[in-house]
């Protein structure tokens, strides 16, 4: 601990020392009523040492004399063991309630005897504390309550006595019952609400034990809880609620908590601390202060009051220890620490004031009593402080260690990584330059065995077949660790389609059969030839079947291989037993491990088994084994069952992964397949040996061939000769390498007219996919097969010759599709213009159905109207209602019959537009004689009217007698008569009718020089503005207020008649002013030029 914090502790112990209460009285009898009333300022103490007197010794004289007055402060006299203290204290009863209580605040005292005088002058014993059981208290609370009788008008003298092996302290209350009531109610509210706290944190910190799973939480939350316990043992709470009882165990409880206390403070901050690997000197002492603590306890067991005052000692200890601990670690940088060296400082200050105020240094209140328990709720919201401080560093450090150890982990990736690359390139170079001379070798013997070099022997062919085997086999370890390689970076690239197993299986176990050698093994193929394709990479497949039956080969001395087949759950599976020497179970367990040759002496890498399970998962396929030793082994493989075209792989194909052997038999095949073919082959290749294998394989074959030494004579070559047909590049030459050729030769040929195939020994998708791009046909990796070779050149040259003629049959379909596309065009156009026309005669036909369904309405309306009259009129005569010779009737009747006839009239002219046989007689007519005559016409339709007329004149410069028009003179003047019988109809009584014409040179119309304006102006009602543009239509009628019946046709057969004159009609009106019709026709001005005269038929 610090000086400046032992300095502040000391200042403080030193002034609560001065805490008192204050004056009550002046004397010692309690006389003013007051609800609470500190008994300790009136009360006398004697102190009996020898703690065996009764209260007939007290009441002596001599004895009563020598009870001293305590003062205003509360009595505490510390640990005492067999002394009795008596307390006297005088009450005037006369202001206070009959019933009043007495509380001695203190929950620890052991026994209480309390005298109350009675009105015969003998006192009554009430014993009471916590030696015995809690049913005997007369009042139910944690501390001792008694009732009070101060009933009377004298002064009353009670008497009590007090024993205890703990601290002797006497806070003595009197209060009313009320205040009783509320005091208590307050008292364990706030002993609850510290009690609560303290349970809430443990609560808290023990779920967050479960989640971090440390320690250090575990021991704090024990911690809590003994410290609970403690505090509800102190306060006789316990007593109260837990064990009423246990009146043994109630008196060393407080003991025994207190103790359980200190020795896990100091278990915690061991963990807390990491006392053992941060300050392994401190721990003997802490080891020294935990069995302290323990034998504390297991004295409690045989002596009380031993154990009281040795828990003192080890709380000193305790608290010594930790704090000691505590600020060693925080001055070594452990920084947690600081909040749990605070938590110990403010809890010590609270023990030491309460522990010399039980030992009476300190005066008895509230706040001295209570001060342990309230700063260690101070102290445990510091601690959980700590531990979050702790947990918050923890974290972190582990962030920063776990920051450092990826940042290792990145950087020995890196390491790995470039060490992989290098490992990778290694392995490139290195199959590069193994599969280079392996061609040259496969390819020479094999070109030797094909008689490149004449006729050999047979023992020759025996040692060449030897070479090839062997090279063969030299090969597929190359190819092995390649793709092994590949598996491991994930490189592998798959081609999957449709493959045909029985097929590919025969064509491996003919090519196996030469790995048998001297062997005695049967190999037999029993595949069912209905089994169905399965969805797989050719090559791959091949490759697995390839390192089955050879693994089985290398293991069996004599007997069979057999090969069957099954079709299960959408798979279909193959089955390779042999009779060999099986596999032992240790040995089953890690075959397809890498580099894994079992316990067996065998010759071989020990990857071939988990190279093949490797691309089986690939195809979500399978790889099981079963055996027996000295039996044999079976290894079952399966792979999908192809099911629909969606399957089928989007990849390019690529070339079939070599052959691993010669065999005979495919040999005999190919010597059947030799031809004279002609095709004239361009090899480029830096290595000789390379160039003779290609050129034996081809020459044999019938190829003319031309070899090169690199990329540039390539160039040369085919800028010198146009009749190349294919051309073989190795990849790596000098100069210029095979896709820079390959890239020149594509500007000047497309891969139709002249293929390309790549020879190389790299085998990774990247470089197939270059390859490509850039305008290869094909890509074969070295070493490649004879028939490989053979096979796709030919397939090259067939697809140019394909081309070639595929492009001329395009050229002549070409020329047909144009033609058909030429005819296909006109007849379009005539199909077009037909449907034009339909479309045009179908408006029409709507039109006049639409028409002919409007003059229905019309013509049974306007029929309708003047028959009923005529009907009504002839019935009414035949009654007599009416007199047959009356003009007025009459009149009407012949009004209406007029309609009819103009109805009539109208409908017969319609039709005879609508068919088109109106017939029209045109003249040539003198403008003003017509003119003359069509006043009259007017003025005879005016005549009986109220409506007046005037002719205006021609309001043109040119005379209308040297005008002249090509008309239809009756069929005008009826254009005339309805326009004016319009008028008339919607003219009031005093209307005016004007007629006027305009006589103008024009040249609009064709033959003609002139116009004639004709205007009919009236005064009458008008027409609204929305209906003049259809008051030419059929059967339209204007909803005018002095509009009278009609059939609405006069204007349309007005407008037809003015339209075959090649003339125009229109209308201008204003409501309630009037309207102006204006007819406009062409004329012929003498004056100007010849007429042209125009006979003939309307439509």
């Amino acid at each position: 601990m610090g000086r400046k914090s032992i300095l502040l502790l000391c200042i403080g112990l030193f002034m609560l020392s001065f805490i008192s209460y204050p004056s009550k009285a002046s004397n010692s009898v309690i006389s003013e009523f007051q609800p609470l009333i500190e008994v300790n300022p009136y009360m006398s103490l004697f102190t009996d040492e020898s703690g065996e007197m009764s209260l007939e010794d007290i009441l002596q004289v001599e004895i009563s004399e020598q009870f001293d007055y305590t003062g205003d402060a509360i009595p505490s006299y510390g640990y005492t063991n067999n002394t009795s203290y008596w307390v006297s204290f005088s009450i005037n009863p006369i202001e206070f309630d009959d019933r009043s209580l007495l509380q001695l605040d203190n929950p620890t005292m052991d026994r209480v005897w309390l005298y109350k005088p009675l009105e015969d002058g003998s006192y009554q014993e009430i014993v009471s504390g916590d030696l015995l059981p809690y049913e005997t208290r007369p009042i139910n609370n944690r501390v001792f309550v008694f009732h009070l009788d101060l009933s009377g008008d004298e002064i009353k003298t009670y008497y009590m006595k007090l024993q205890s092996e703990g601290a002797m302290q006497i806070p003595l209350r009197l209060m009313a019952e009320e205040r009783f009531i509320t005091y208590s109610q307050l008292d364990y509210l706030i002993l609850g609400l510290l009690a609560g706290l303290t349970a809430v944190m443990g609560l808290y910190n023990l779920f967050l034990y479960f989640s971090l799973r440390h320690k250090s939480y575990l021991y704090y939350v024990v911690f809590i809880a003994v410290n609970l316990m403690t505090f509800m043992a102190f306060s006789g709470l316990a007593y109260q609620f837990f064990w009423p009882e246990l009146t043994w165990w109630n008196n060393r409880s407080i003991v025994f908590f207190i103790a359980a206390t200190n020795l896990f403070a100091v278990i915690f901050a061991n963990s807390f601390l990491e006392i053992p690997q941060r300050l392994p000197r401190a721990n003997k002492f802490y080891y020294i202060t935990v069995a302290s603590n323990l034998v504390i306890i297991a004295i409690l067991l045989f002596s009380y009051p031993l154990a009281l005052n040795l828990v003192l000692i080890g709380t000193i200890m305790t608290l010594s220890f930790n704090i000691t601990v505590a600020y060693i670690s925080k001055n070594n940088g452990f920084v947690p620490a600081r909040f749990f060296l605070l938590a110990w400082y403010v809890f010590i200050i609270g023990v030491l004031i309460s522990i010399f105020t039980d030992l009476g240094f300190i005066p008895f209140t509230f706040i001295t009593k209570y001060a342990w328990q309230i700063t260690s709720i101070v102290e445990l919201l510091l601690l959980s402080f700590a531990l979050a401080d702790k947990i918050n560093s923890m974290r972190k450090e582990k962030e920063e260690l776990e920051f450092d150890r990826q940042k290792n982990q990145l950087e020995r990736l890196k390491t790995l990584e470039r060490v992989d690359r290098l490992k990778d390139d290694f392995l490139t170079v290195t199959s590069h330059e193994l599969r280079t001379p392996l061609a040259g070798i496969i390819g020479i013997a094999e070109s030797l065995y094909d008689g490149a070099a004449g006729e050999t022997s047979p023992l020759m062919r025996k040692n060449l077949s030897m070479i090839i085997v062997s090279g063969r086999r030299l090969s597929q370890l190359v190819n092995d660790i390649t793709d092994f390689s590949k598996m491991k970076n994930n490189e592998i690239e798959l081609f999957r389609s449709k493959v045909d197993l029985v097929e590919l299986t025969s064509l491996v176990v003919a090519i196996s059969e030469t790995l048998i050698g001297d062997k005695e093994i049967t190999i037999i193929n029993k595949l069912s030839p209905s089994l169905p394709l399965v969805f797989a990479d050719e090559n791959r497949t091949q490759q697995i079947l390839y390192n089955l039956l050879h693994n089985a080969i290398k293991y069996t001395e004599s007997g069979t291989i057999t090969l069957t087949s099954s079709e299960k759950e959408g798979c279909v599976y193959i089955h390779i037993e042999d009779t060999g020497q099986g596999i032992s179970k240790d040995d089953l367990t890690r075959i397809f491990l890498p580099y894994e040759t079992g316990s067996m002496e065998t010759n071989g890498l020990g990857i071939g088994l988990s190279v093949t399970k490797r691309l089986l998962s690939m195809q979500q396929g399978k790889l099981e084994v079963e055996s027996t030793l000295e039996v044999g082994t079976t290894f079952t493989f399966a792979l999908p069952v192809y099911k629909t075209q969606s399957q089928v792989s989007q990849a390019v194909p690529v070339s079939k992964k070599e052959l691993p052997i010669v065999s005979d038999y495919f040999l005999m095949q190919d010597e059947g397949r030799k031809s004279d073919r002609g095709r004239k082959i361009l090899i480029a290749d830096d290595e000789p040996i390379n160039i003779q294998v290609l050129r034996n394989y081809l020459t044999l074959e019938g190829y003319e061939v031309i070899a090169v030494n690199n990329g540039i004579e390539v160039l040369e070559v085919l800028h010198e000769r146009k009749d190349i047909d294919l051309v073989i590049l190795d990849v790596m030459m000098p100069k210029l390498s095979g896709l820079r050729v390959c890239h020149e030769i594509r500007k000047s040929y497309s891969i139709t007219e002249l293929p390309i195939i790549l020879l190389t020994a790299k085998n990774h998708s990247e470089d197939r996919i270059d390859a490509f791009e850039i305008g290869a046909n094909d890509y074969i990796v070295k070493p490649f097969d004879r028939r490989e070779l053979l096979a796709r050149t030919a397939t090259h040259l067939s697809l140019k010759e394909s081309v070639k003629e595929l492009t001329i049959k395009a050229n002549e379909l070409t020329e047909v599709n144009d033609r058909l596309e030429e005819k296909v065009f006109e007849r379009t156009v005539e199909i077009q213009e037909i449907n034009q026309q339909l479309r045009k005669k179908n408006k029409e036909l709507m039109e006049i159905e639409s028409s002919r369904m409007q003059l229905l309405s019309n013509i049974s309306h306007e029929l309708g109207t003047p028959i009923t009259f005529l009907q009504g009129y002839l019935q009414m005569v035949r009654e007599g209602i009416i007199d047959y010779n009356d003009h007025h009737y009459l009149e009407l009747v012949q009004q209406k019959i007029k309609l009819l006839d103009r109805l009539i009239y109208d409908l017969f002219d319609l039709v005879k537009f609508e068919s088109g046989r109106m017939s029209m007689d045109i003249e040539l007519v003198n403008v003003e004689e017509w003119i003359e005559s069509i006043q009259l016409v007017i003025e005879g339709e005016t005549e009986h009217t109220s409506c007046d007329f005037y002719f205006l004149g021609n309001k043109g410069d040119i005379p209308a007698k040297e005008a002249e028009l090509s008309i239809d003179m009756e069929r005008m003047n009826q254009v005339i008569v309805n326009l004016v019988s319009n008028a008339i109809k919607h003219t009031d009584e005093r209307g005016l009718l004007t007629f006027s014409i305009t006589v103008n040179e024009s040249g609009e119309e064709l033959g003609f020089n002139g116009e004639l304006i004709l205007e009919i102006r009236d005064n009458g009602a008008g027409i609204e503005a929305d209906k003049l543009p259809y008051i030419f239509e059929r059967f339209f009628k204007s909803s005018s207020v002095n509009s009278s019946g009609g059939t609405g046709l006069g204007l349309a057969i007005t407008k037809q008649i003015v339209d075959y004159h090649k003339g125009s009609i229109w209308v201008e009106s204003e409501l309630g002013v009037g309207t102006v019709f204006y007819i406009r026709l062409p004329l012929y001005i003498s004056t100007l030029a010849q007429p042209i005269s125009e006979e003939g038929t309307y439509g």
